[in-house]
């Protein structure tokens, strides 16, 4: 299903009897917390039982049978009250979760608005829920455990820099700031909007600074297609590609050392 006109004017999707709405910045926190079922990786558990389960198997099961007791349908309540646009309190929150049920086969489905919904409706709706809202999922074809250690050394090499990165609440002041938007109408935004914004706004700045820098004559780039237009496209193709240049660079001149030594 291609939502991109949907994502573009931050549309409500529909799907079969629901209509889904992109979470807005005002219910950021609520919301990282719960999309994390959307981002699980079962396929990454040495369990031939839990990788040939359907996703929805595994947040059904995986709420009952987790030895940290992880609350996936919980979670996946939650996170639809906010994308359903319905009652965002937690006072019926054992009466919700009383929507997620088992058919005669033991195969887990659950219920809006007296409509079932089945294993193959959660995968639908979890890429509408991911790609209106921005959510990065993980990488298959990349282990978690390699996954783990580049985010390390990305966190690792920010600090380093001094580079670490602001809060939320740091990113809402700043975009008001660049941009002259009230924080009220930043509150109101899509969190899919409101991310790209901030890395169009830091895309604009460091295109000014460098071409100023490059027009003065002061600094010269030995790579002339180093300054891109500040309207090409940003989306990060490989995010570990800077962390991964690094790793090289340093198992490089370990090599070099090494061979000097012997």
């Amino acid at each position: 299903m291609d939502i991109s006109r949907y994502v573009t004017y931050d549309l409500p999707v529909p799907y079969r009897n629901i209509i889904i709405y992109p979470a807005i910045v005002k219910d950021y926190f609520h919301f990282a917390i719960y999309s994390q079922c959307l981002t699980t990786e079962k396929n990454f558990i040495p369990d031939i039982k839990l990788i040939s389960m359907t996703e929805l198997e595994y947040l059904y099961y995986g709420t009952i049978q987790s030895p940290d007791k992880t609350p996936y349908l919980f979670q996946l309540d939650r996170l639809l009250s906010i994308c359903l646009k319905e009652d965002k309190s937690f006072e019926k929150i054992e009466k919700s979760v009383e929507r997620y049920k088992q058919d005669e086969k033991g195969k887990p489905f659950f219920i809006i608005d007296n409509e079932e919904y089945r294993a193959n409706d959660y995968d639908e709706i979890k890429k509408i829920i991911c790609e209106q809202n921005f959510i990065e999922l993980p990488d298959p074809t990349i282990s978690k455990e390699v996954r783990d250690s580049l985010e390390e050394a990305r966190r690792y090499k920010q600090k380093i820099a001094g580079n670490i990165p602001g809060s939320f609440e740091d990113y809402i002041i700043s975009l008001s700031t660049v941009t002259g938007w009230t924080q009220e109408y930043i509150h109101s935004m899509s969190i899919r909007k409101f991310i790209k914004s901030i890395r169009r706004m830091d895309n604009l700045i460091h295109y000014k600074i460098y071409l100023a820098a490059s027009m003065s004559g002061m600094v010269e780039f030995k790579d002339k297609s180093f300054i891109k237009h500040w309207l090409t496209n940003i989306d990060e193709t490989d995010k570990y590609r800077d962390v991964s240049m690094d790793l090289d660079a340093m198992k490089d001149k370990i090599s070099m050392e090494s061979a000097k030594n012997n």
